[in-house]
């Protein structure tokens, strides 16, 4: 299999996919050993057939250098090479760590493991390694000995994959304390640890590929779970044959100060392509005919004329707020106007979220709930975050999980902190973290089409994280199909968007047995920086 795309990301159908911590898989992993559930060999053995696999399709041919440390990734490793070994594969084997895994991994069969001083020969000859030097209990830098170990395998000509997660990355925050492996290909076990998804982790893994190996299913639910097509394919459902413009719910969306009218109709036009039933434009009197003329379908209201807001937010079944919206005491008064009126569910974005902000920072009280009793979805980026909370940039990005928890706590709105990756945090504590990331989402005016079609998933009767889940993905499905990766345009992904939900409702029929998540290697380093 050579390297693969976001086609074979496309091809997991799995629905429930989790996040766990170090922690929570070291727990998930413990109960179910105790349990009785399944033994650890037979994870170890799972474990180790599933990688050879995997490096089998991606490298059919060459000679594989086994890296063993001492722990579950090490005996992992030895299983795979043991595995190619019986396929008829030419394998070395090296022990990295200070003692040898569990010799019994080896089933009997007669493989030497070479010591250390023998890597820079085994990696002369390798064409392909497998890296179980470290695993998922690491949270410093590793030791010299160990890095120098990491330091060759980076210098070395063969193409590298990681048992489990690259060696020296934290599997739970994504820091990469010292020196780390960079993989063209991770093979983990279970599910995918948090920390993988995470910057600069990320962008050491190369391909992702979550296999499953026999683990029950969690008996508490880990903190965070990935937003997967499959499951975003079973929320929107498949809207019927007879439905009318009604089911499809209606959206009013409240922004674009004069000036400003081509965010509004980005969040317009992207409702629209993502099939909300009709949409009413609340704007300055000024973009009416920019409004009416590049958006043909939707209906103007004008902001100036206090009966027509009224009736507008009355009449929608959900409202967005903030798209070009501008700031100042009369914004102010809108966005209030907008909050008090009505309960139905609602979207807080761009300048909304700075006039929230301004005024928390004015009256010096905390930020409370924006509307009690409502649906609410705010749509920070990490400077309108730190804003929000009172805090860096720098915090914000440090943390972006637990910044979007404390935000979503604060207010008792979920959020949606956009970012690589972006979180979804309902109040409570749930999380859900986007799997994909483009260089496409740093364009401007990709927040202005992704408030449209949270919108529109909101008007359609979802709740605000569904929503937003749902808006992630179709817009990322969007732009990989209407949007270069560099030098695309916000305006390309509305119109990409229908066939995005298309793809989504073909996709029952595609799976890859055995693997619960696929993810592309990034296309630059530099992606951890660009947000939707």
């Amino acid at each position: 299999m050579p390297a693969f795309s976001p086609a074979d990301w496309w091809r997991c159908a799995a629905r429930e996919v989790w996040l766990p911590t170090a922690v929570e898989m070291a727990e998930i992993d413990r109960v179910a050993v105790e349990s009785g559930a399944i033994p650890e060999r037979a994870l170890i053995e799972n474990a180790g057939r599933a990688l050879a696999r995997h490096v089998h399709e991606r490298y059919p041919a060459g000679r594989v250098a086994v890296l063993a440390g001492s722990g579950h990734n090490g005996a992992d490793a030895l299983v795979a090479g043991r595995t190619l070994s019986a396929w008829g594969r030419s394998v070395g084997f090296v022990q990295c760590g200070s003692r040898a895994p569990d010799p019994d991994v080896l089933a009997g069969w007669k493989l030497t493991l070479e010591p250390s001083e023998a890597l820079e020969r085994e990696l002369a000859a390798a064409d392909i390694v497998i890296d179980g030097i470290l695993g998922t209990g690491l949270t410093m830098a590793p030791r010299p000995t160990q890095a120098r170990m990491i330091e060759r395998v980076n210098a070395a000509r063969a193409a590298v994959v990681s048992a489990d997660g690259p060696s020296g990355v934290d599997f739970t925050t994504g820091r990469v304390p010292g020196a780390a492996i960079r993989a063209d290909l991770t093979v983990t076990f279970g599910w995918p640890k948090m920390g993988l998804l995470r910057f600069p982790a990320r962008e050491r893994i190369g391909d992702l590929v979550s296999v499953e190996i026999g683990f029950p299913p969690p008996a508490a639910a880990p903190t965070a779970r990935a937003v997967t097509a499959a499951w975003v394919a079973g929320l929107l459902g498949v809207r019927p044959a007879d439905g009318h413009k009604g089911d499809a719910g209606y959206l009013a969306i409240v922004g674009g100060e004069p000036g400003m009218a081509g965010a509004v109709v980005l969040a317009a036009r992207a409702a629209i392509r993502a099939g909300v039933g009709i949409v009413r434009v609340v704007s300055a009197p000024e973009n009416r005919e920019v409004v009416q003329t590049s958006v043909p379908e939707a209906v103007f209201v004008d902001w100036s004329t206090s009966e027509a807001v009224r009736s507008a937010l009355s009449w929608a079944g959900a409202v967005a707020v903030g798209p070009g919206l501008g700031t100042g005491p009369e914004r102010t008064a809108l966005l209030r106007r907008v909050l008090e009126d009505g309960s139905v569910p609602l979207v807080i974005d761009a300048d909304a979220l700075n006039v929230l902000s301004a005024e928390a920072a004015e009256t010096g009280a905390p930020l409370g709930p924006p509307a009690p009793l409502r649906s609410v979805l705010l749509t920070p980026h990490p400077g309108e975050m730190a804003r929000l909370l009172g805090t860096s940039v720098g915090e914000v990005r440090e943390d972006a999980p637990a910044a979007a928890r404390r935000l979503a706590d604060a207010t008792q709105a979920t959020v949606l902190l956009k970012g690589a990756p972006t979180w979804v945090a309902r109040p409570g504590g749930e999380l859900r973290a986007t799997t994909l990331v483009s260089p496409a989402f740093a364009s401007g005016g990709m927040g202005d089409v992704l408030t449209g079609v949270c919108g529109a998933c909101l008007a359609a009767g979802l709740g605000p994280a569904d929503a937003a889940s749902a808006a992630l993905t179709l817009t990322a499905l969007a732009i990989m199909r209407g949007v270069d990766e560099i030098g695309g345009s916000a305006a390309d992904v509305p119109q990409a968007l229908p066939e995005a939900r298309r793809a989504l409702g073909r996709l029952r029929s595609g799976t890859w047995p055995g693997v619960n998540l696929a993810l592309p290697a990034l296309p630059s380093a530099a992606a951890g920086d660009r947000v939707a």
